[in-house]
C-alpha cells in the first residue's frame, strides 16, 4: 500500500481511491462497478463510475466517484463529483448505477478534486442527498461534532445497502452445490438403510411366525402320532385278550350244573370220553 496516495479528512479518516490502493480489490462475490453507467432519477445518464473512495481503517467504501458527461459538465476537461454509496442502488439486469437526483440537480454536486477531501465539501454533498440533516449541520458550523458523532455512520455511507447480500463466487456455488449433493445422498443413504431394517424386521418376524406355526404344526402331528400309537396299542392289547379268551374257551368248556344233576363220565363208541350230565324227570337232559 502506498501512504502518499492516502490522505486523511478532517477528522483523521483516512480515505483513498481504490485504484490507487495496491493491496486492495472489489472482494469476491461483489461486482467491480467501475466504469459503468450512471443514471439519474429521471432515466438520464448523468456520467460514469470512474472509481471508489474507500475508508481505508474501516474496509468499506464512503463514495461513488462519478465522471460527469461532457453535457452535463459544461466544461472542458473530466469532471467529477462524489455520491455517498449507500444513497445509489444498482441496476436490475444491467451494469447501471441509479442515483436518487435527477440530472440537473446531479449537475449542481461540488466538483472533487482528487486528492483532498475536507468536511465542508462532504457537507455540502450530504446536503444534496439529505437536506435536513447537512442543512443543520451547515447553519451551525457543526464539523467538529459531526466528525465526533461519527460522520459516516449513517445510511448513506453505509455500502452493504448499494451491495446488498453478496454473491456468491463460482467456487462458493461449487462448494454449496456439492454441499447439498453431499446432504442429499446422506439422506438417501439413511432412508435406504431405514428401509432395510424394517424390511430385515418383518423378515425376520415372518421367519419367527413361519416357526411357530412350523412348530406348532409339528407339535399337533406328534400329539397325533402319539394317539395313533396309543390306540393301535389298545387295539393290540384288545386283540390280544380276545385271543386268550377265545383259546381259553377252545382249550376248556365249561358247562353250569345244577346240584340234582347227574354227571357220568362214559368212554363213546368211537373211543372219545363223553360227559353226560342227567337231571332229575321232567327235566331234559343234554349230552355233550
Amino acid at each position: 500500500m502506498a501512504k502518499d496516495r492516502i490522505y486523511k479528512t478532517d477528522d483523521g479518516v483516512r480515505i483513498a481511491p481504490l485504484s490507487e490502493l495496491d493491496d486492495f480489490e472489489v472482494a469476491e462475490g461483489y461486482p467491480d462497478i467501475r466504469g459503468w453507467k450512471v443514471a439519474s432519477a429521471d432515466g438520464q445518464e448523468v456520467g460514469k463510475v470512474h472509481d471508489l473512495l474507500i475508508d481505508v481503517d474501516q474496509m468499506r467504501t464512503r463514495y461513488l466517484e462519478v465522471r460527469l458527461t461532457k453535457q452535463l459538465a459544461a466544461a472542458p476537461g473530466d469532471r467529477d463529483v462524489l455520491v455517498p454509496i449507500g444513497t445509489a442502488q444498482v441496476g436490475e439486469g444491467k451494469e447501471v448505477v441509479r442515483v436518487p437526483l435527477t440530472a440537473e440537480r446531479f449537475g449542481l454536486l461540488p466538483l472533487y478534486e482528487r486528492g483532498r477531501l475536507t468536511r465542508t465539501h462532504e457537507l455540502e454533498v450530504r446536503r444534496h442527498f439529505s437536506l435536513g440533516e447537512a442543512a443543520a449541520a451547515a447553519t451551525t458550523g457543526a464539523v467538529a461534532g459531526a466528525a465526533t458523532r461519527g460522520f459516516y455512520d449513517d445510511d448513506g455511507y453505509d455500502d452493504r445497502r448499494f451491495f446488498g447480500k453478496r454473491r456468491r463466487t463460482r467456487e462458493e456455488e461449487e462448494i454449496a452445490a456439492r454441499r447439498v449433493d453431499a446432504e442429499r445422498a446422506d439422506a438417501a443413504r439413511l432412508d435406504a438403510e431405514r428401509l432395510e431394517r424394517e424390511r430385515d424386521l418383518r423378515d425376520r418376524e415372518l421367519r419367527d411366525r413361519d416357526v411357530s406355526d412350523r412348530e406348532l404344526r409339528e407339535r399337533e402331528l406328534r400329539a397325533r402320532e402319539v394317539r395313533d400309537r396309543e390306540l393301535v396299542d389298545r387295539d393290540v392289547r384288545d386283540r390280544d385278550l380276545v385271543d386268550r379268551d377265545v383259546r381259553g374257551r377252545d382249550e376248556e368248556i365249561r358247562v353250569p350244573v345244577d346240584r340234582d344233576d347227574a354227571v357220568v363220565l362214559k368212554r363213546g363208541e368211537d373211543g372219545r370220553d363223553e360227559i353226560i350230565i342227567r337231571r332229575p324227570k321232567g327235566e331234559r337232559g343234554e349230552r355233550l
